[in-house]
């Protein structure tokens, strides 16, 4: 069963640690072949629910991008996957991204942004997978 959110006990400890600090977010993607939207989806039993896994994150990153930028995040990094060198080898990660957020409050207002949520729906259509481990932001402050 793929991953698109975080549990309880996850979103728990996100709102337990300090506002202030910076956040990295390290994020690993396997997509799927065919996007799959859901009923509710503006997409959903249209032609634009038609596209493949990637396409569906390029519409996501399309409406998403500009408003990570505006609530003060960024893509620091993102790259396709080679191979997997260490650890497990399924699931096969396709993306890795790093995202940098200056403090855990700009974060936790990108989850509650309305047109972030939105957007959210192409990459729950595009993932199979995915993966966020978050970072000490230090070494991205400059």
């Amino acid at each position: 069963m793929p991953i698109s959110t975080p549990t309880e006990a996850q979103l728990k400890l996100l709102h337990s640690l300090p506002d202030g600090a910076p956040v990295g977010a390290l994020n690993l993607f396997r997509f799927r072949e065919s996007a799959q939207y859901q009923p509710g989806d503006p997409e959903f039993g249209t032609p634009a629910a038609l596209v493949s896994g990637r396409e569906a994150y390029a519409r996501y990153s399309a409406e998403a991008g500009p408003r990570v930028v505006h609530l003060g995040g960024k893509v620091v990094f993102s790259t396709p996957v080679d191979q997997t060198m260490i650890g497990p080898e399924n699931p096969a990660w396709d993306l890795a991204a790093i995202m940098f957020f200056p403090t855990r409050a700009a974060f936790k207002r990108m989850l509650m942004d309305p047109e972030f949520q939105a957007a959210s729906r192409h990459r729950k259509a595009a993932l199979a997978d995915h993966c966020m481990l978050h970072l000490n932001g230090e070494p991205f402050v400059g």
